[in-house]
C-alpha cells in the first residue's frame, strides 16, 4: 500500500509540474492536467491514510499526512480563489515546494 501511494503521488507530481509550467508561462492550465493531478494526489493520500490505519507503525505516516495537509491549503486557494496571475504563481510555487518536500520525505520511508 505504501508503494501504491508513492506511485500515485509520483504521477501527481508529474502532472503538477506540467500544470506549474503552464501557469509559469502565463498560460491557462488544461483541465485534464489539473484533474489528473488532483485525482492522483487524492488517491495517493487516501492510500497513505489506509496504510497508516492498517499498519502497526502509524507514526511514520502521520507526519507526511500533516505535510500534505499543509500543502493542501495553498492548493485550495489556487483552485477556488479568484486571484491575479502573480498571486497564483506564488501560491503554486509554495504548494509545489511543500508537496515535493512531503513526497521526498515519503521516499525516505519507501526506499530503505
Amino acid at each position: 500500500m505504501e508503494l501504491t501511494a508513492t506511485i500515485l503521488l509520483f504521477i501527481g507530481v508529474v502532472f503538477g509540474f506540467m500544470a506549474f509550467t503552464h501557469l509559469s508561462m502565463n498560460m491557462k492550465v488544461p483541465r485534464m492536467t489539473w484533474m489528473i493531478h488532483l485525482i492522483m494526489v487524492i488517491l495517493g493520500v487516501v492510500a497513505l491514510i489506509i496504510y497508516a490505519l492498517a499498519t502497526e507503525k502509524v507514526e511514520k505516516h502521520y507526519n507526511i499526512l500533516v505535510i500534505f495537509g499543509i500543502a493542501m491549503i495553498p492548493g485550495l486557494l489556487i483552485l477556488f480563489g479568484k486571484r491575479d496571475m502573480a498571486t497564483k504563481k506564488a501560491l503554486a510555487m509554495m504548494y509545489g515546494l511543500i508537496g515535493l518536500f512531503g513526497f521526498f520525505w515519503l521516499l525516505t520511508y519507501v526506499l530503505p
